[in-house]
């Protein structure tokens, strides 16, 4: 894997940055290298959005990249995205402009009754001493974090849902001109719902579709409609 890694990596900068040639061999390695096990995964909803701007990166910053004498060139270039990525998901984890959270915002329960989130932190267990207002308030920002974390992870089981039934046909009718069962749907499901996911490769081989033409499709339409399903699903909620 080094000296296929080696070679596209050589290939790629070989050409000036913006011609179609330098285009091409980026599109090769970023087809293996999307593939390498340990690329760090998240299950935040704008997870998508982070690994796409990472990718990006990757594609404009490959020449600057230097492999660890003391690991793989595999290991050194996981390594390396991984620094990026995590930084780009912990900057989505802990936004600048953190969003306010209304205390006094209507939600529904555990037990499925309708309460406020005010109501929800009187009743909860990290309720603190009254007299000790800096402790409250502490307090008050640990649970605000709490629930905010909780939807999150709801978000993204509603996204995994979705992504599993599809009522709206929304990814199933987004397919290739080569074959109708490569479609959003089906590649959502191989690349991000399956543990392991599966290698664009192997999803080649079984549509007999060329592996360019999955990724470019997932690239180009998959992870756009995706993004803006889960933000239309946030902004139902």
């Amino acid at each position: 894997m080094d000296e296929k890694l080696q070679q596209l990596i050589e290939e790629v900068c070989r050409y000036r940055e913006g011609t179609p040639q330098r285009q091409k061999a980026l599109n090769k390695l970023l087809i293996i290298v999307q593939q390498l096990p340990g690329i760090y995964k998240s299950y935040h909803q704008d997870y998508l959005e982070a690994l796409n701007k990472t990718w990006d990166w990757f594609c404009r910053s490959i020449d600057k990249f230097e492999a660890n004498p003391n690991k793989s060139l595999q290991e050194s270039l996981v390594i390396w995205i991984n620094g990026y990525l995590k930084w780009r998901v912990k900057d989505i984890y802990n936004p600048t402009d953190k969003p306010t959270v209304s205390l006094d915002e209507l939600i529904i329960n555990a037990e499925g009754q309708k309460t406020t989130r005010k109501d929800q932190l009187s009743d909860s267990k990290y309720t603190p001493d009254a007299s000790n207002r800096s402790n409250t308030l502490d307090l008050l920002d640990v649970k605000i974090a709490e629930i905010q974390k909780s939807d999150r992870r709801k978000l993204a089981e509603d996204i995994a849902q979705l992504i599993e039934e599809d009522p709206k046909c929304e990814l199933r009718h987004c397919y290739t001109r080569a074959n109708a069962e490569c479609n959003c749907q089906f590649l959502a499901k191989q690349l991000l719902l399956a543990n392991p996911s599966h290698k664009i490769a192997d999803i080649a081989r079984d549509l007999n579709v060329s592996s360019q033409t999955i990724y470019s499709h997932w690239k180009r339409i998959c992870l756009p409609l995706l993004q803006k399903i889960g933000v239309n699903l946030r902004i139902e909620k």
